[in-house]
């Protein structure tokens, strides 16, 4: 009977996994993504820095990293960091280098979550939060974000009996798909809440590198190292290639219980990794991330043209490499998809994908290059069937 009730938690776990972000294509609409070659892809994120021609990989530079170059990135970085946000020194001992955001996100959970603990999420944000709570066999909780409030989150609730009880807040700025930020007034009474309830904050910080203007930090705020963590990608930061290296940056209690819980999943991070890391933060960022922000500024301009096409109007920030468009009068975000998808095989991401308040918009990538939002515009023509007919 124990084996059988393991089995059946095990299971009903599996079920309560949120979907993905595509998963609104039907049996029908996986065998049009099969034939890819039709498909114009407005919907996949595709980092499009790649390795040069004169970096070597050979096998060497394949071998794992050393704990002194490890050690060696951790100090260039407090550094960096430190300038960067305008805060005091950061201690080696207060960063984590490890795999990509979505394994420092899971380890993270397994450091500070246990069955039937509760943690706070976005209502509106990419599935992987609720993923890696679930995981563990926690109860995710939604926080409001939504169209109401120009898709700032409300963290109401973090002051009810939910907030007592809660062990982890996720948080996501910019925000994925919206691009909307905290201001540094926001990040210190949410740090400020926070440590009242005894809340750990995470900040998924992928997208930091991308604005401009550096987004507000935990570390720059009050007491905001105390109670939180940032978690930072290499790629996304630094300009380099796409790479499944990241960072963690916070508290040193918490970045010792996510060491503690990275010892369970090690890991390998080779010698490249760290060089690639080092090169990127010795010159300037800002140069390495230039040519993505140019990308993503001409295709954002291009977008533009096929969202006439489409009826559509965009909503977003524009801070991250997405573009958050609504529809004229359609509510149903996931019948619009299938619509592109079937009578365009333009493939996008429904908004309910990322939550209810998503309803009745669509994310699109902005990584694609404005040639392939040209072909869409093409593809689509001067009619558009998601268009409202003009009644003579």
């Amino acid at each position: 009977m124990l084996i059988k009730k393991v089995l059946m938690d095990k299971a009903n776990r599996l079920y309560q996994m949120p979907p993905s972000l595509l998963a609104f294509a039907e049996t029908r609409d996986k065998q049009i993504l099969r034939s890819r070659a039709s498909i114009i892809d407005l919907a996949s994120f595709d980092w499009p820095v790649s390795f040069s021609n004169d970096q070597e990989l050979g096998l060497d530079s394949l071998k794992a990293a050393s704990a002194e170059q490890i050690n060696h990135l951790k100090e260039e970085l407090s550094v960096w960091l430190s300038k960067r946000h305008g805060c005091k020194t950061i201690s080696v001992n207060e960063i984590h280098i490890g795999g990509r955001v979505s394994a420092l996100l899971h380890q993270l959970a397994l450091a500070y979550l246990d069955t039937g603990d509760v943690a706070f999420v976005p209502g509106l944000g990419i599935p992987l939060y609720r993923t890696v709570v679930t995981a563990c066999d926690a109860e995710a909780i939604g926080y409001a974000i939504s169209a109401r409030n120009e898709w700032l989150p409300s963290y109401d609730r973090l002051s009810t009996r939910l907030g007592r009880v809660a062990r982890l807040l996720f948080l996501n700025s910019p925000h994925n798909p919206t691009g909307a930020q905290l201001t540094e007034k926001e990040m210190t009474e949410l740090a400020w809440m926070a440590g009242r309830e005894n809340v750990l904050l995470v900040n998924d910080a992928a997208y930091a590198g991308i604005p401009k203007r550096a987004p507000v930090s935990l570390l720059s705020v009050k007491g905001g190292r105390r109670v939180g963590v940032d978690l930072y990608s290499f790629s996304y930061l630094l300009g380099l290639p796409p790479l499944p290296f990241g960072f963690a940056v916070g508290g040193k209690d918490v970045i010792g219980g996510l060491k503690t819980a990275a010892r369970l999943m090690p890991t390998y991070i080779p010698k490249l990794f760290v060089e690639l890391a080092l090169e990127g933060l010795r010159p300037s960022p800002e140069e390495s991330i230039s040519p993505v922000r140019d990308t993503i500024t001409k295709t954002s301009a291009k977008a533009e043209g096929l969202l006439e096409l489409l009826g559509l109007k965009s909503m977003g920030y524009g801070e991250i490499p997405f573009l958050w468009a609504k529809t004229e009068k359609r509510s149903s975000s996931v019948n619009l998809a299938r619509l592109l998808l079937r009578r365009y095989r333009i493939l996008t991401v429904p908004g309910t994908a990322f939550g209810e308040n998503g309803a009745g918009f669509l994310r699109f990538s902005l990584l694609t290059g404005p040639e392939v939002y040209t072909e869409a515009e093409k593809r689509v023509g001067k009619r558009s069937v998601l268009r409202p007919k003009v009644k003579k």
